[in-house]
């Protein structure tokens, strides 16, 4: 009996940083998804360093190499600040829970 995958993936989207929904699409491992979504994992911010100076944020990318705002956006072509803002309050989230 054929039974339908109806499992459900949250995602941050890397271009604008609002969350969206990734469902099956009920067969194998075929997932619907925006194609606006950037699929390169290594865009994805995977830190943020603040600077002595408070003000400045310097966003490392899954490759670990760090860069300022606009030199991220020129290497990857997407905004970090967004992203980083979902990734943090996605984890304060689960640190309430």
């Amino acid at each position: 009996m054929d039974k339908k995958d109806d499992r459900t993936m949250i995602g941050v989207c890397p271009s604008c940083g609002k969350p969206f929904r990734i469902e099956s699409t009920g067969g194998g491992e075929e997932w619907r998804y925006c194609a606006e979504v950037c699929v390169d994992p290594v865009a994805v911010p995977a830190g943020a360093r603040l600077q002595p100076d408070k003000a400045t944020l310097r966003f490392i990318d899954g490759n670990m190499n760090e860069y300022m705002r606009d030199e991220y956006i020129k290497v990857h072509g997407i905004d970090p600040l967004p992203i980083w803002k979902a990734i943090e309050k996605w984890r304060e989230e689960q640190i309430e829970k």
